[in-house]
């Protein structure tokens, strides 16, 4: 079990937010075309607060554990190296690690998640959330994407992402993109501070 109080984290609610992402195909030649993700987020998670962001990022990097990676075995460094924390966080590059390796706080990124992902399976089993190889995968034309906040392997924020799949790791669709849903996983503020009740009973 992790030990919110020590690191001073507040229970939070978080609310529900929905966020298109249209980036024109410029730099591909192609005129008048557009890829749009769509990213949304869960609230069923109450202990988000982005000093637990910092407290990761404070160690000098931020572990990822990356499912199924679409771009093939071994490319996990080479996705991992375009992304960026948001720009409201201190520089950290990303680096992967295995859900054996994990430890503390990180990321999980699963890549054709189940219809029944969840972010509390995500962190306690996250190979076990991917369809990709099963019948139904349809990885070849979307790109689907689970992202979980983890804190060992108990969930603090989750978000998902679908758009068109991109043609690699390096595309700046997908870089664009995954920008946006690491914003959106890892806000800047706790999305409902001061909206809990006078008895605390919705924190």
């Amino acid at each position: 079990m992790m030990n919110f109080a020590r690191l001073g984290l507040l229970k939070l609610c978080l609310g529900i937010a929905y966020l298109a992402v249209a980036s024109a195909a410029g730099s591909t030649g192609s005129t008048g075309a557009a890829w749009a993700a769509t990213i949304s987020k869960d609230d069923q998670y109450p202990f988000y607060e982005p000093d637990l962001v910092q407290y990761v990022a404070s160690k000098g990097s931020f572990p990822v554990v990356v499912v199924a990676n679409p771009f093939g075995a071994g490319k996990d460094g080479a996705l991992l190296a375009g992304l960026e924390l948001p720009s409201y966080y201190p520089p950290t590059p990303f680096i992967a690690t295995t859900p054996q390796n994990r430890d503390d706080g990180h990321i999980v990124l699963v890549f054709a998640p189940i219809t029944a992902a969840n972010g509390y399976d995500t962190c306690r089993t996250p190979a076990s959330q991917t369809i990709t190889g099963q019948k139904g995968d349809t990885t070849n034309k979307t790109l689907r994407l689970q992202a979980a906040f983890c804190y060992d392997d108990e969930v603090v924020s989750e978000a998902f992402m679908e758009m068109p799949k991109p043609k690699g790791p390096h595309d700046q669709r997908l870089t664009l993109a995954i920008d946006q849903f690491l914003d959106i996983l890892l806000p800047s503020q706790s999305p409902n501070i001061g909206t809990c009740s006078a008895g605390g009973g919705n924190c």
